[in-house]
């Protein structure tokens, strides 16, 4: 294999590569109804075109037969009267106006066959266009739900279940040391806080109050046998 055709199939197959690449399925389906649209476009321009020409010789019909009878008419009256020499134009007329109509039926005739022709291509077209119309709907669902998959398959594939257990552990041991601290922190508070402090004073209070009244009886006892022996 020489050298130039070498570069050229490489050439060749880059190319087809990169077009493979950027052929979106979708955009591709759109672009493809949009040029069956174009051609409906075309199709019913010529239409228009062949009902106008189809017209034309209708009337082109109509006006040489009016002509072809009215020397037919007049060829009969220069004959009653015995003018031969305006009978022979009259006739001379017709005989030309007779090839010209049967020229123009026959076109007509070509003019409505290919009227009928471009129709059925139209209906083919539009038939066409209406199927892929409705298999759009279906590719677009069948590539979007075929880029769900995958987005979902790159996900699992990329997802490592170990990385999230190691994850909820770090997680956890890191809800241990919280909930140590405010065990610490709630444990030295009772130790240090005012209302610890406070509590021993409120017993020897106690203590004290009782103290106090088992000595005011005391007192009172003493003071009642002084009472007695003095009297």
């Amino acid at each position: 294999m020489g050298i130039f055709k070498r570069v050229k199939t490489i050439v060749q197959s880059d190319v087809h590569g990169f077009l493979d690449r950027v052929e979106d399925p979708i955009n591709m389906v759109k672009q493809y109804l949009r040029d069956l649209e174009e051609q409906l476009d075309r199709a019913a321009e010529a239409l228009t075109q062949q009902l106008l020409v189809e017209r034309k010789h209708a009337v082109l019909i109509e006006q040489t037969e009016a002509l072809l009878a009215k020397r037919s008419h007049q060829a009969e009256l220069a004959v009653d009267r015995g003018e031969d020499a305006i009978a022979q134009i009259a006739l001379r007329e017709k005989l030309i106006l007779q090839e010209r109509l049967m020229q123009y039926r026959s076109q007509f005739e070509s003019l409505q066959q290919q009227t009928v022709q471009l129709k059925e291509q139209i209906l083919q077209l539009k038939q066409t266009y209406d199927a892929l119309q409705a298999k759009k709907h279906y590719l677009i669902s069948r590539v979007q739900t075929a880029e769900a998959l995958k987005s979902v398959n790159n996900t699992l594939y990329s997802f490592d279940p170990r990385q999230a257990v190691r994850g909820f552990a770090r997680m956890e041991e890191k809800v241990w040391q919280l909930e140590a601290e405010a065990t610490a922190r709630k444990q030295v508070q009772s130790i240090t806080g005012p209302a610890s402090a406070g509590l021993p004073q409120d017993k020897l209070q106690d203590s004290v109050l009782l103290e106090l009244d088992a000595l005011k009886r005391q007192r009172q006892e003493r003071g009642a046998q002084t009472a007695v022996t003095n009297v």
